[in-house]
């Protein structure tokens, strides 16, 4: 059931269009994540959400309540949608102390006292950071200043909480463990998340489900596992991860299985499933121009023989790199050059001709653009 729908949204800056007329339904206790390059508007997108931009069209509902509404000239404040907001930058006050920061949002809403003084010690509790009430917020390191910052947005109890890029500015070791954190943290206070980051690991590891927007539109919106396995635009598929495109030509259909000649490769015909053409109509044709996909996860190195093997293709191995418990090959099919990881057991040797096996299952066909 959504608690969180956003309507036609719609915004422009100078006859820019940031987000042109997105429809999202998010439900309870979801973790959403808003993923994409700079400029695809996942920002204004979050910002409009939170009121701190007022849309030029469509409407933004919180369970039965609407928020802002064009048509209807009706627009609540920040302060009165009950979300809770963390920014890039953390934003804190540097002349106050971590309760001062945290309570701020209490003394704005009549809480003192006892009572406030409560609330920030169990939400200081919550995060990690109990004993440091009265720590400078200068004096805090990367990490603090952002849980910090989560606990000011959690104080009052939101029903929303808004992250627009929280762990950009960690660095790489700290950014990993407070990703580990935070999805901690939502689970044990069950609070809805929206979630907005241009790193696809962030996405990926967090996330219920992730809307990839483009150029103000949503691509896709999907689980992880749906919008990384079975991209539904060109866009989706080469923006998240690596992906070997293989160009070719569909030479049969039959028993729903579609045969591909792939050019320029030594390789059998590659048999795909009908199931996985990616096409407006999910279909093909004999003759047709197509490019077939597959991710480097689903690629398995058989060394220098095929062994007859189906869906096979013969590739040049670049560099080896032994990293103790694996290897990485560098190799190239035709003009795609990727990295693929094989078990410390497996081992051929750099200029090797080599074979490799495309799964079946990883396999999607796609019109040549």
């Amino acid at each position: 059931m959504s608690f969180l729908r956003i309507q036609n949204l719609y915004k422009s800056f100078d006859r820019v269009i940031a987000v042109n007329g997105i429809n999202l339904d998010i439900a309870q206790g979801e973790f959403f994540t808003l993923l994409g390059s700079s400029g695809c508007g996942k920002t204004t997108t979050l910002r409009m959400v939170g009121g701190l931009e007022k849309p030029d069209g469509g409407e933004i509902y919180l369970g039965d309540q609407c928020l802002v509404s064009r048509e209807k000239n009706l627009f609540i404040k920040p302060e009165k949608r009950n979300m809770g907001m963390v920014f890039q930058s953390y934003a804190l006050w540097p002349h106050m102390t971590v309760f001062e920061n945290v309570s701020y949002p209490l003394k704005l809403r009549g809480i003192k006292g006892r009572e406030a003084e409560k609330k920030v010690a169990d939400v200081l509790a919550l995060v990690g950071l109990a004993g440091l009430e009265e720590r400078p917020a200068p004096a805090l390191s990367g990490g603090q200043q952002q849980r910090v910052a989560l606990a000011r947005a959690l104080v009052f109890s939101p029903k929303v909480l808004l992250l627009d890029e929280p762990l950009s500015n960690l660095d790489a070791q700290l950014r990993e463990e407070m990703r580990r954190e935070l999805k901690s943290l939502q689970q044990r206070v069950n609070i809805t998340v929206i979630f907005v980051t241009h790193d696809q690991i962030e996405a990926l590891s967090l996330s219920d489900r992730i809307a990839i927007m483009k150029f103000g539109v949503l691509e896709q919106v999907g689980t992880p596992e749906e919008v990384y396995y079975h991209p539904a635009t060109s866009f989706v598929r080469d923006f998240l991860g690596k992906t070997f495109l293989l160009p070719g030509k569909v030479s049969g259909i039959a028993n729903q299985q579609v045969t591909v000649e792939v050019h320029g490769i030594a390789s059998a015909p590659l048999v795909l499933q009908q199931s996985n053409i990616v096409s407006s109509n999910g279909t093909s044709t004999v003759g047709q121009s197509v490019m077939v996909a597959i991710r480097p996860e689903q690629v398995a190195i058989l060394g220098t023989m095929a062994d007859g093997r189906p869906n096979t293709v013969q590739a040049n191995l670049q560099s080896v790199l032994f990293l103790g418990d694996r290897y990485e090959y560098t190799v190239e099919i035709g003009s795609e050059t990727r990295v693929l990881v094989s078990p410390a057991s497996k081992q051929v040797k750099r200029g090797d001709k080599i074979f490799l096996e495309l799964k079946p299952e990883g396999m999607t066909l796609w019109p040549r653009e």
